[in-house]
């Protein structure tokens, strides 16, 4: 009986192509977030199961204690696991240092790579492996490094890695003795490079990192794993792990083993467990959104098979009249809208596969593609197909021959179509207020790249100063004959780097952020102050005495900013004393912030030079730099081709390109759910059309008669859709700045543009009425 539908609906299916066609791309858009979502979930549920033995590995965590406070560390101290070696319970543990990004030297700069530490067990119980390189070089060389292919790739390029010595800042040189394979799956412990143990040690007793080695109080940056004898020994060991408790000065440390199976997707709140993925809360919340999407392409399925209602029911009375029962009758109804699904599934997942390497942080997730995955994906297209076919597969069988045939045209199929034009302007609602941001931002990137183009001058090159003291760097760089000035500032045109601080005025306490500038820095640029005055040129180096504010943080500090100054502040309880106002910033979010004189927090030197020099003073400066600091790279950029590269070359951001492509979406969704709607309204009202133009009415009257009621619900729709968009685009200009117009010129645009692709659509079917030929229509009936 299957094999007999499944003919019945292709063969309507491809009678109908046209119509097929519109209803796999309308399914197709609404399923492509679906299966977005589904590849993510399954990326999360692969989670590090390309580890052997998976089910008897375990991760030690921390429970600290302190003035009856607890808190889950995803970290343990290295000393613990020389005692869990002893245990029977346990067959391999393995120690790994948490590193953290370390400069490695290249040149072309400094290139941040995350390091870790570890041992040959390493290779024995995950299923991490060697493509070059022996795992117990690990234990005989402290100056063998391995890197990952990506690592090396983005290092070396094409060039063999094997052999090659790099140096880490602050760290030293080391030789590439080996490469680790990318690993197949996603996994919550991601190598970029590796260091022995040993290695760790000697680095310790330099001081170049932290001491953990033996250093219980050390946990926070160091790991440890075991492999079991068996997956049954977790709890066992756990009841171990109480015996090795520890009391520190000012806390008291516990241990838990926890499954490696169990880390993703998580259901611990832990520090220190920032690749633990996705969730449980996350992956059900993603088990909604597909849901919704659901019922999404449902209606669009439904209010497109509206507008064939009238031709299915001729069919249905026929096949009927010949012997079919309604339940035959559904089932064949079904079957169409589950292949229409399965069609837009397979439609949908190629067009992801390679749209995911062009979404922001799907391109590289990785997952496996079997089993689980296709049966969820075709699960999820079945679902579909069958809850947007059931309505129409309901209402249609329910004709009774007779009926059908004799006054098809009186027939009211659905009484609640008010449901549907709700949700219609439900659908608009929304697009419009995407079409708004869309217009809002796009407005606001054009403005501030104009700025970017106009303002940020060619010749100013920034210099990282990696910690160290400025003043006689620049003072030396100063008189390089290249160089027109420099600036010790981590603020230049927008912030380089924010610190934070919390700000107390008249009782009123607020998070605002900072920079660090030289006094110099506002008065050679020549920045007019909007009221007050600069830093005095005499400035205490250790005690913080002045701050200048911009004017977003006056107004936010002040009722009347003018009156901010002379005002004294707490800064994390010392007071200060607010002496001037800047203006905003001219680049970027506009955001409150203040402008400090804190020497040891400039991390940058800002410079000035000449026209046309630029390659000699890059020379001059990384010649000066070599004499000061010889261990480290001096990174040198050129400010506007460095931070503003995207901005000058007119490339599309990546908030744009989500933002405006969401829209899309949901435009051409909602624009799919008012095409059945529009022309099942045509079909409905032929007789009364026919009659109208018998009357006198012309072709225009007529298809304003069809047409007028969805303007009323475009209308509808801007009245929700129009402050809804300004309602966001206000939370996102107190986030970007005044810059972001929410003027009429961009509202309008935005509703103006949504409601003509609605009422074009709208028309494509209205259209009809006024080629309606009344002795046909009248004959018929």
């Amino acid at each position: 009986m299957i094999r007999n539908y499944v003919k019945i609906a292709w063969r309507t299916l491809w009678k109908n192509k046209l119509f097929s066609l519109v209803n796999i791309l309308s399914l197709s858009l609404s399923m492509a977030v679906g299966v977005i979502l589904f590849t993510g979930l399954k990326a999360t549920f692969d989670t590090d199961q390309f580890h052997p033995k998976l089910n008897q590995l375990v991760r030690i965590l921390t429970q600290e204690t302190t003035e009856g406070v607890q808190t889950n560390w995803a970290t343990a101290p290295l000393p613990l696991a020389t005692q869990l070696g002893s245990v029977s319970l346990v067959e391999k543990t393995v120690k790994v240092g948490l590193a953290g990004k370390h400069n490695l030297q290249t040149d072309k700069g400094d290139v941040p790579i995350d390091l870790k530490f570890s041992e040959p067990s390493f290779f024995d119980v995950f299923g991490f492996n060697l493509l070059s390189g022996n795992a117990q070089s690990l234990t005989n060389n402290p100056t063998t490094l391995f890197l990952t292919q990506k690592t090396a790739k983005k290092l070396f390029g094409n060039t063999n890695a094997v052999g090659q010595t790099v140096q880490f800042e602050k760290l030293g040189y080391f030789t590439v003795g080996g490469i680790i394979q990318d690993p197949p799956l996603e996994t919550h412990l991601p190598i970029e490079a590796m260091l022995s143990i040993r290695a760790a040690e000697l680095l310790e007793k330099k001081g170049a990192i932290p001491t953990s080695s033996q250093d219980w109080g050390g946990f926070k940056s160091s790991a440890i794993y075991a492999r079991l004898q068996s997956e049954g020994n977790v709890e066992q060991l756990n009841a171990t792990l109480q015996h090795y408790t520890r009391t520190l000065d000012k806390s008291h440390l516990q241990f838990l083993a926890q499954p490696i199976e169990e880390i993703t997707p998580g259901k611990i709140d832990l520090k220190n467990n920032p690749h633990a993925g996705t969730s449980w809360e996350d992956v059900k919340t993603q088990l909604v959104i597909i849901l919704s999407l659901t019922l999404l392409a449902a209606f669009n399925y439904i209010s497109l098979a509206l507008a064939r209602a009238f031709s299915r029911a001729q069919e249905v009375g026929v096949r009927k009249t010949i012997g079919a029962t309604r339940g035959q009758v559904i089932g064949q109804f079904l079957m169409e809208s589950t292949l229409v699904a399965l069609l837009a599934l397979a439609f949908t997942v190629p067009c992801v596969t390679v749209l995911a390497h062009y979404i922001p942080d799907m391109d590289d997730v990785t997952f496996s593609w079997d089993i689980a995955l296709v049966v969820s994906l075709i699960t999820y297209a079945l679902i579909t197909g069958l809850v947007a076919g059931a309505l129409p597969a309901w209402l249609l069988s329910a004709f009774e021959p007779i009926q059908v045939l004799r006054k098809m045209k009186n027939i009211k199929l659905f009484r609640g179509v008010a449901v549907y034009k709700a949700l219609i302007v439900v659908q608009f609602s929304v697009t419009i207020l995407f079409m708004i941001l869309v217009v809002i931002v796009a407005d606001y990137d054009r403005k501030n790249k104009a700025i970017i183009r106009s303002t940020v001058p060619s010749n100013v090159l920034t210099l990282d100063l990696k910690g160290e003291h400025y003043q006689n760097l620049q003072t030396e760089l100063s008189q390089l004959s290249q160089v027109e000035k420099t600036l010790a500032t981590n603020w230049y045109y927008e912030p380089l780097k924010l610190g934070k601080d919390s700000v107390t005025i008249n009782d009123k306490t607020l998070a605002i952020h900072y920079v660090s500038i030289d006094p110099k820095a506002i008065e050679t640029e020549g920045i007019r102050l909007l009221a007050g005055q600069n830093f005095p040129e005499t400035m205490p180096q250790r005690t913080e005495q002045y701050v200048l504010v911009n004017e977003a943080a006056a107004t936010l500090l002040a009722s009347k900013s003018e009156t901010l100054v002379g005002q004294n502040l707490l800064l994390d309880s010392a007071s200060v004393q607010v002496i001037g106002i800047l203006p905003n910033e001219l680049i970027g979010q506009q955001r409150p912030l203040l402008y400090r004189y804190l020497p040891q927090e400039i991390t940058t030197l800002t410079i000035k030079i000449k026209p046309d020099t630029e390659l000699e003073a890059i020379k001059a400066i990384q010649s000066v730099w070599k004499e000061h600091f010889p261990q480290k790279t001096a990174n040198l950029y050129n400010l506007k081709a460095y931070r503003y590269s995207g901005e000058i070359n007119g490339e599309i951001s990546g908030e744009m390109e989500i933002l405006g492509g969401s829209a899309l979406i949901v435009m051409i969704i909602a624009a799919l759910g008012i095409l059945g709607i529009a022309s099942y309204s045509v079909e409905t009202r032929t007789k009364e059309l026919g009659v109208r133009k018998i009357l006198g009415a012309n072709n225009i009257k007529l298809v304003w008669i069809v047409t007028k009621n969805f303007g009323l619900l475009m209308l509808l729709a801007g009245l929700i859709g129009v402050p809804a968009g300004l309602f966001c685009g206000d939370l996102l200009r107190k986030e970007l700045g005044s810059y972001l117009d929410l003027g009429l010129i961009n509202i309008s645009i935005g509703f103006i543009s949504v409601a003509l692709v609605g009422l074009l659509t709208v028309l494509s079917q209205t259209i009809r009425a006024g080629q309606i030929e009344p002795v046909k229509v009248l004959k018929a009936e």
